[in-house]
């Protein structure tokens, strides 16, 4: 502010509980705010948010859930309270994990290539969650080393993508190309997973020179097009919309035999009183 309001000359002084400060905020854009990205951005204004006051004036807790700890403490920052040490240094995240135990050993590839799908659409809204790009996808299986009577293999592979992204469908691909890449028959896996490597920061990716004005435009449609699923399943529950369903039964899904009940969140699960 003290920069682009030459009234200040280059110094802002300011009291949070001032009435100077919400006038101002009032006038801040809220990609002017440090560590809100562009995508942010965009579904921060599907909330109603488009300034720095109103994100000052939203819950911090409800931020919190639907976004990420460090949107919080932006919103708690505007609001007055500090979150952040002189000396903290929040380092961006080089990568991104998806894996799971499967429920059973299992050597059948549909259902172990479903689980990979699963994985990577998982990372791939990790990913979009703190704003940043992959340049490659790496997918491991793993056999149940404790179990010597059973053939052993436990192989991985990565596939470079041609341009940094957080598309779930140009993810989903390398992933599956990883997996046909490393599937051998007639070994039974217990484990498998996903991980987005390399990343980098989506407000600063480089583009090729071969850009043109049609793959900005296409670029920009896939955007919107991964903004409107995180927000459709943020609203009605992850997996609501997904690319290819799941067996429901499949060996990879977890045992949940001790799992506590949703009484919150599933209808089929409340108690009932009797």
């Amino acid at each position: 502010m003290a920069k682009k309001l030459p009234a200040y000359g280059g110094v802002c002084v300011l009291r949070p509980d001032s009435n100077e400060c919400e006038a101002l905020l009032q006038q801040v854009a809220l990609d002017d705010v440090w560590g809100v990205g562009r995508r942010l951005v965009e579904r921060l204004a599907l909330m109603g948010m488009h300034t720095a006051r109103d994100l000052a004036q939203a819950d911090s807790k409800q931020i919190r859930q639907r976004f990420s700890v460090t949107l919080e403490r932006t919103c708690l920052e505007l609001k007055g309270i500090p979150c952040i040490e002189m000396n903290d240094r929040g380092e961006a995240r080089q990568r991104i994990m998806t894996s799971r135990s499967f429920g059973r050993l299992t050597d059948n590839r549909q259902e172990i290539h479903q689980a990979i799908r699963q994985y990577a659409q998982r990372s791939a809204e990790k990913l979009r969650t703190q704003d940043s790009l992959a340049r490659a996808v790496y997918v491991f299986l793993k056999t149940n080393r404790h179990r010597p009577d059973l053939p052993q293999y436990s192989p991985s592979a990565i596939v470079e993508l041609p341009l940094p992204t957080d598309d779930s469908r140009a993810i989903l691909h390398a992933a599956s190309q990883a997996f046909d890449a490393i599937y051998r028959p007639h070994y039974r896996f217990m484990k498998a997973g996903v991980m987005l490597v390399d990343l980098v920061d989506a407000n600063r990716q480089q583009l090729s020179l071969l850009d043109t004005p049609e793959s900005r435009a296409e670029r920009e449609r896939n955007d919107r097009l991964m903004a409107t699923l995180d927000r459709l399943n943020g609203r009605m529950g992850r997996g609501t919309v997904t690319f290819g369903r799941a067996s429901p039964d499949a060996a990879w899904h977890l045992r949940c035999a001790n799992r506590t009940p949703r009484w919150t969140t599933r209808w089929d699960e409340l108690p009932k009183v009797r």
